[in-house]
């Protein structure tokens, strides 16, 4: 399981550290923008996963093809569209396997769906900063403890910023 811990450092920014099987990645959650005195909540996500950890390349180059594809027409959409379309491919991924393999269990099925969205999100990682909700919950789904990492600390984020009381 991954460790988390959130400093503030002397530049009113305050950074989250993320402490999981893939490393150890610093995170700046809070920015200041341009002349404003108001923080900017956002997440970055400016490490990435490493190229030897990406699950896609286990994957036969046929698959790859099509997950890049895939890719290549989600990427300039919406999260809330794009977060649809990553569990209609998910699925479909994992029903192409069934097809030729009908003997899987649910768990190795279920297991297939998450493949499926990891590596199409893996595809689609900018290594930018989470910019909304979708986004966040897509990444949470990843079999990467980091995607998942960064996704819990944006709706964390973010979620106090809607309890507070004014």
């Amino acid at each position: 399981m991954s460790e988390f811990s959130i400093t503030k450092n002397n530049n009113a920014k305050i950074e989250a550290e993320v402490k999981g099987i893939d490393g150890s990645h610093t995170l700046d959650i809070f920015t200041r923008s341009e002349g404003s005195r108001e923080p900017t909540r956002r997440l970055n996500n400016l490490n990435g996963i490493a190229e030897d950890q990406k699950l896609k390349h286990a994957l036969p180059a046929e698959i790859q093809l099509a997950i890049s594809e895939w890719a290549n027409q989600l990427r300039d959409m919406p999260w809330k569209l794009k977060r649809r379309a990553i569990k209609r491919f998910s699925g479909s991924f994992a029903d192409n396997f069934l097809a030729i393999m009908p003997h899987l269990n649910d768990e190795e099925y279920e297991s297939l769906v998450v493949l499926g969205l990891t590596c199409l999100l893996e595809e689609l990682d900018t290594e930018g900063p989470i910019s909304n909700i979708d986004q966040a919950k897509c990444y949470i789904e990843s079999e990467h403890e980091y995607h998942q990492s960064i996704g819990q600390s944006f709706l964390i984020a973010n979620s106090k910023e809607k309890n507070s009381l004014h």
